[in-house]
């Protein structure tokens, strides 16, 4: 089948014909997010105790984000301000329920699924038209 025809589903998605084209990512800026937040944290950690943690995970995890999504897409604002705003929230319920281990691994699962989902936000937001993840594409 060539690629013009419609029924291949290897074919490249077409933005005239395909609903989802172009937002079809891989969740890079969800692992650099994660990444970011946990190597930030032990840096911080290092050089300032625990408020060092916490500024040091808070820029580890944007920076992850925004560098995470930079690889595969163009929403690196709403990668980056989800991964701060969930990591931050991840910090403070993990710290609640376990200590200062918990608010390390809480933030780096928040900042992981908050870059997720400001990634998602803002590319609705900017293409005008929101994707529906469960719609067949054709």
């Amino acid at each position: 089948m060539s690629h013009h025809d419609l029924n291949d589903q290897n074919r490249p998605l077409d933005e005239n014909v395909d609903p989802g084209a172009g937002t079809d990512e891989h969740g890079h800026e969800a692992v650099g997010a994660g990444a970011g937040a946990l190597t930030g944290a032990a840096v911080g950690m290092a050089v300032g105790g625990p408020p060092g943690a916490v500024v040091g995970g808070a820029i580890g995890a944007v920076g992850g984000a925004v560098a995470g999504e930079s690889t595969e897409g163009n929403d690196e604002a709403g990668a980056g301000a989800g991964g701060l705003v969930g990591g931050l929230a991840g910090a403070v319920v993990g710290g609640a329920v376990a200590g200062p281990p918990g608010a390390v691994v809480g933030g780096a699962i928040g900042a992981a699924g908050g870059a997720g989902a400001g990634d998602k936000t803002e590319e609705e937001a900017t293409d005008g038209r929101p994707v529906d993840p469960v719609a067949p594409r054709y």
